[in-house]
């Protein structure tokens, strides 16, 4: 990840990540999930291999802007993955015989949908990582987990509470959207962020962001007849 290594908790949590990716795939075996998954790790790996390229992007930008511009762009990308598998609304799903036009017809209302969401999202950690401290590896683990419970994981992991052995499989998939902008604005961020147990309040912050953000999708699919 950054140029440094990863401490104790960065270690462990990179174990348990490699372990429960491990076994998740190997007990999935190779579904349109487990590809998408995988495309997703590959990303995330390219990242963190130009991430000093990566984390020199839109310079002009003022660090918020910059933070929210990264992460919506990289959520684009990986919006793209998940249309394989789980894209915003069922029927916009590519299968293998969609043709090309219709599939980027259905990638582009997609993200019609999910890009102003995504938007609101990193304005919301955004507000957290301006004025509360995180560690960097705090920063990975604490919003990955937000985003990954946010975005439907509380309901799967409320049915099935063993699974959350398995926690850091979709926490991948916003590592790939997260990471990169933290890097690129954190030594610009303001002096004096707070330390306190406050900034924990980020975990159900995010995840509320999500419910709300996910029930207006909803609302304008219904409107536009989707």
């Amino acid at each position: 990840m950054p140029t440094d290594r990863p401490g104790v908790i960065g270690w462990l949590y990179l174990a348990w990540a490699t372990i429960a990716i491990g076994l998740s795939l190997w007990i999935a075996g190779l579904t349109t999930e487990s590809i998408t998954r995988l495309l997703v790790l590959g990303f995330l790996l390219l990242q963190l291999v130009a991430r000093r390229h990566l984390a020199a992007a839109f310079p002009a930008l003022a660090p918020r802007t910059r933070f929210i511009v990264l992460g919506t762009l990289l959520a684009a990308v990986v919006e793209g993955f998940h249309m394989i598998s789980t894209p915003v609304l069922p029927q916009l799903a590519v299968h293998a015989g969609t043709a090309p036009v219709e599939a980027l017809r259905r990638y582009a209302i997609d993200l019609a949908l999910t890009v102003p969401a995504y938007l609101v999202i990193f304005g919301v950690i955004w507000w957290f990582v301006a004025r509360f401290h995180y560690a960097r590896w705090t920063y990975i683990i604490l919003f990955g987990a937000a985003q990954a419970l946010g975005d439907g994981g509380i309901n799967f992991f409320a049915a099935a509470p063993g699974m959350i052995a398995f926690l850091p499989y979709p926490m991948t998939n916003y590592h790939a959207v997260n990471i990169i902008p933290f890097l690129a604005t954190r030594d610009g961020l303001p002096a004096g962020r707070r330390n306190d147990g406050a900034r924990w309040l980020a975990l159900p912050a995010v995840m509320v962001t999500y419910f709300v953000c996910g029930a207006m999708i909803k609302v304008v699919a219904g409107w536009v007849g989707l």
